[in-house]
């Protein structure tokens, strides 16, 4: 004990570049070759690191996918600038490039594929990245009620569905996304609530 009562922590302190090169290694798994094939195991192999460096920092394989994908969600969100159509459009760009960037559709197919024999991975996947993403789309939605630029009693959850439900669909009909896709997509969203 120090001379405050608190206990002295032994060993090395815990590197963070090991945890970030965990997650990345456990994002690339998930995207790469499913949710079936993810393992502790072959996360550590992927990350260059023991199995005791990810034990320490989480107990079993589903907290670590848990962490992974909220690590996806903390990165590449845009600053507010107060103007409704460039936040809204940053936003999405921003959804579809990190879900381009790490394979977010197929990481979302797979846990969905997972989720009659695990019963939670659509759970983990809600919590982790799909309920604070839409709280970042709905912060920019809330305010621009609140200003009146939106009309006040406008369902917003569902206006996020529609802005955020339009790159899954673009997805699955193979229609491809080029820089025109989120104005075109907020633009005529925004028409249709303010008509």
């Amino acid at each position: 004990m120090t001379g405050t009562g608190a206990a002295v922590r032994r060993g090395r302190p815990r590197d963070p570049a090991k945890d970030v090169a965990v997650l990345e290694a456990t994002i690339a798994l998930l995207a790469q070759e499913g949710l079936g094939r993810v393992s502790m195991d072959r996360v550590a192999v992927a990350a260059g690191v023991s199995k005791v460096t990810i034990y320490t920092r989480w107990r079993s394989r589903d907290e670590l996918i848990a962490a992974a994908l909220q690590h996806l969600e903390l990165g590449d969100l845009p600053p507010t600038t107060g103007d409704l159509r460039q936040d809204l459009v940053s936003r999405l760009e921003a959804m579809r490039r990190q879900y381009d960037r790490v394979g977010g559709m197929s990481i979302i197919g797979s846990c969905l594929a997972d989720e009659p024999s695990s019963g939670q991975m659509l759970d983990i996947i809600r919590q982790s990245t799909l309920l604070p993403r839409r709280a970042h789309f709905a912060e920019v939605v809330h305010a621009a009620v609140d200003r009146g630029a939106l009309p006040a009693g406008l369902d917003v959850e569902r206006f996020i569905s529609l802005l955020i439900g339009s790159l899954y669909a673009e997805h699955l009909a193979g229609r491809p996304l080029d820089e025109q896709w989120a104005p075109a997509v907020v633009d005529m969203a925004l028409r249709g609530v303010q008509a």
